[in-house]
């Protein structure tokens, strides 16, 4: 017999493995690693802002990471900074402001934990739902954007020549990414979900002889390491999320091994 929370968490996990290491390999070939961890650390406000007006904070952390993503490409834009100087500011300034907001929030509020560290074996049924929604939302997304997105992540001075609107795609690219790492802050946590995005990419490029084939790599990466880590997880009574980060770590370690 299948218990019903062990179900939800292998439907959580193959979701969240698969939009995770899909946009991952975008997210590396644009150099944008620090990006995607920016965007996880950013959500701890949004969730805290969740606890205390007693919203669900993956709602909240939804809002308040896509709108803080949304002001990063225009400040980079009229800013001399670099883009990593200024996410860099961006995300221990939002980290500062989750924990202070914490600081109001009255009473014990286990759920805490399981956005900071994850606890994909505590999905409820409505988390469910509501992954479910921004999954579906994701991939549609995903399928209207990805041409453009591929020419850009190789060459954006071209896909500007091309006709393609670089600016209105890096906005679409950033509340993509933002709907994908809110997705899986359930599962491995706000502190680890970044591994996610960028390992399975990582270990597909190592392998991989051309695009078509670093997605599918990517994609089994991905998938494989979250199911493996759950599995693992409930059954040695380990944390699940750094379960299935360290498995998508090892895979990582085999495919430089390959690459030699």
């Amino acid at each position: 017999m299948i218990y019903g929370f062990f179900l939800r968490a292998i439907v959580v996990g193959v979701i969240s493995g698969f939009l995770c290491a899909f946009i991952g390999v975008f997210v590396i070939l644009r150099k944008m690693a620090f990006f995607s961890h920016a965007i996880a650390h950013i959500a701890l406000t949004g969730v805290a802002i969740g606890f205390l007006v007693n919203v669900n904070p993956l709602a909240s952390a939804l809002g308040f990471s896509v709108v803080v993503g949304m002001l990063i490409p225009p400040l980079i834009e009229k800013s001399r900074l670099s883009v990593d100087t200024i996410i860099g500011i961006l995300l221990p300034s939002s980290m500062a402001i989750g924990v202070i907001l914490l600081g109001f929030v009255k009473g014990y509020k286990p759920d805490l934990l399981s956005y900071l560290f994850g606890d994909i074996l505590a999905v409820s049924s409505k988390d469910l739902y509501i992954i479910l929604g921004l999954a579906v939302f994701s991939i549609v997304l995903m399928y209207f954007i990805f041409n453009e997105t591929t020419i850009m992540s190789f060459d954006e001075d071209w896909a500007k020549v091309s006709g393609i609107r670089v600016k209105y795609l890096n906005y679409l690219f950033v509340l993509l990414l933002s709907l994908i790492v809110i997705i899986s802050i359930k599962i491995v946590g706000i502190i680890l979900v970044s591994a996610l995005v960028i390992i399975p990419g990582a270990a597909a490029i190592n392998i991989a002889k051309n695009l078509r084939e670093m997605f599918i790599y990517s994609i089994l990466i991905g998938v494989l390491g979250e199911l493996v880590g759950i599995i693992a997880s409930y059954f040695l009574n380990i944390p699940t999320g750094p379960s299935i980060v360290l498995t998508i770590s090892i895979i990582f370690i085999l495919t430089l091994r390959r690459r030699k």
